[in-house]
């Protein structure tokens, strides 16, 4: 009987927040340590990122993002990914919602990954 093992792993961490020095040092130890093919964070705070602070947090140049900008100091999501693992099609922007579509390139399995942060008002919460 022959059967197939799928390894991929997928990292979901709200660090409630990326400003700060040490926040981003704890998501690249834990990227280093755990060599994940995706990381989402929901809750960034930030209302701006760009791809230095993503290879930096990454630990090098083989990784790409999708970003979802903060709404003052609250929400921001961001999706990392190792591209020589993940191959991503396409990235979709909702309110409080991220999507990556793509799929593993060892394993050639397509895959649809939500980064979700809800918001804390209960109506909005059942909205969404």
């Amino acid at each position: 009987m022959w059967c197939r093992v799928l390894v991929m792993k997928i990292i979901s961490l709200n660090v409630r927040g990326l400003g700060g020095f040490e926040k981003r040092r704890e998501v690249s130890q834990l990227v280093r340590e755990k060599k994940p093919f995706i990381v989402c964070i929901p809750e960034t705070k930030l209302t701006v990122f760009d791809e230095v602070t993503c290879k930096s947090l990454w630990g090098d140049a083989n990784v790409g993002f999708s970003f979802q900008p903060s709404v003052g100091a609250a929400g921001g999501l961001l999706t990392l990914w190792d591209y020589t693992k993940v191959e991503v099609w396409s990235s979709l922007s909702f309110e409080h919602v991220l999507v990556i579509t793509g799929r593993f390139l060892q394993s050639e399995e397509h895959f649809v990954l939500f980064n979700v942060y809800a918001p804390s008002d209960v109506n909005r919460q059942q909205a969404l």
